[in-house]
């Protein structure tokens, strides 16, 4: 347990001062092996050799393909024909355009598989609508902080891609284990801004009409049809997740430059250069996490923590409890992608060794890990809707606090029953 205090002190010691991730991890990992070795008898070929293989994985390269796919459609402007066609049926309800702001959410995520890239993209376009409509800030901030989480939870989800491989576990499972959840944590969220609007007395607005509808969804229809392109193609056996980033990709190149030109070249050429960017950034994480984890397992850390747990620990369900609060409060502090890098390969013995699903701890992982995303000092969301608003991040966190409720509550649903994200891939896979 001294080596797995020293790494994880270490490693929050570099966070706080503001150390990249990455390095972070990778510094954490050879002062480790300094301390133990020396400094002089650290092969550099070892650590480069296992950091190769950290990145050596067919299935990461659906990350930077769901990273493009989110990307292009905010840059085509393929996120305003999204909001519309939510907007054509939720819109006439009290609080219509909160209720709006989540079911295009939901939509989006079957597209990018990104929180970010939902508050940053669609989150624009929800807040303006919004605001000429004479919402309050604070309210349309905090819904769009709160349903942008749905994004990694229903498939696609990068977060769900890279759990699935480094836990080994299924990410088709996954994906369709993830269906239920976000429906569940749409509804919930629905549920708060209903209240809120009949509160605080929301105006409504009159009710499309059929044929006003029809045309909305005619111009919608080509994006609407990329969650179906995806989780068809893997339901039916004809590409695998990662293929199926591959074929979205292609699909949405296509509509975007053929039959919407809507983007040009020289912004495409930019998106291109973000995705790498970004995909840069994510890699470098992986293959620091793959040294990071190295270390761990060769001095039998990993062993020892789940020696530890099991015997402090009998029952599976507070063991649930215990990692659930213990991942709400890394959430607090460490992005959702590199704290699945740090914990999957450490809690992934005790997943087994208790009989827990891998699938069904994969979903309630990431869901753990995205209300980290609205959560205060890191809140990444938080911090991407500050820019984009201009709103102070402190008054947004405080606008977010009845969506908590929420989240939090469809965390408690998903953990106490494991059905709600077993039950559909077990009758559509088996």
């Amino acid at each position: 347990m001294g080596i797995f205090a020293f790494m994880f002190i270490t490693l929050f010691f570099l966070l706080f001062l503001g150390v990249p991730v990455g390095i972070s991890m990778l510094g954490t990992a050879i002062a480790m092996l300094a301390f133990l070795r020396g400094i002089g008898n650290i092969p550099a070929e070892m650590i480069a050799q296992r950091m190769v293989y950290g990145v050596d994985n067919f299935i990461l390269l659906a990350i930077p393909a769901f990273l493009l796919i989110g990307k292009l459609m905010n840059g085509a402007g393929i996120t305003d024909r999204i909001f519309n066609v939510a907007l054509a049926f939720f819109g006439h309800f009290r609080g219509g355009l909160g209720h709006v702001n989540i079911v295009a959410s939901m939509i989006f995520a079957g597209m990018s598989g990104s929180a970010v890239a939902d508050a940053g993209g669609l989150g624009a376009v929800e807040l303006k609508a919004m605001k000429d409509d004479g919402y309050p800030e604070d309210f349309s901030l905090a819904v769009t902080a709160a349903s942008s989480t749905v994004g990694p939870i229903i498939p696609p989800s990068i977060p769900a891609v890279i759990y699935g491989a480094l836990a080994n576990a299924s990410i088709t499972r996954i994906f369709i284990g993830s269906i239920v959840p976000g429906f569940i944590m749409g509804a919930l969220m629905m549920v708060v801004v209903f209240i809120i609007a009949h509160k605080k007395g929301f105006s409504v607005h009159p009710k499309k009409p059929f044929r006003q509808r029809l045309g909305i969804i005619y111009r919608g229809i080509l994006p609407l049809l990329t969650p179906f392109i995806i989780i068809g193609g893997i339901l039916t056996g004809i590409f695998t997740p990662t293929e199926a980033s591959a074929v979205a990709l292609f699909y949405c190149v296509c509509i975007s430059f053929f039959i919407f030109r809507s983007i040009t070249l020289r912004e495409f050429a930019g998106i291109i250069r973000d995705t790498m960017y970004d995909t840069a950034v994510i890699l470098f994480i992986i293959a620091s996490s793959s040294m990071y984890s190295w270390v761990l397992a060769r001095y039998q850390v990993a062993s020892g923590f789940v020696a530890f747990l099991a015997a402090e620990v009998s029952s599976p369900w507070v063991l649930l409890l215990l990692i659930n609060l213990f991942l709400l409060l890394i959430g607090c502090f460490i992005d959702a992608t590199p704290a699945l890098f740090l914990l999957t390969p450490m809690l992934m013995p005790l997943i087994q060794k208790y009989g827990i699903d891998p699938v069904h701890f994969g979903v309630m992982m990431v869901l753990n890990l995205m209300i980290g995303l609205v959560t205060p000092p890191v809140g990444t969301v938080l911090y991407t809707l500050e820019k984009v608003s201009g709103v102070p991040f402190m008054h947004i966190t405080k606008a977010m606090l009845p969506f908590y409720i929420p989240l939090f509550l469809s965390l408690i649903i998903i953990t106490a029953f494991p059905q709600t994200v077993l039950w559909l891939p077990d009758i559509l896979i088996g």
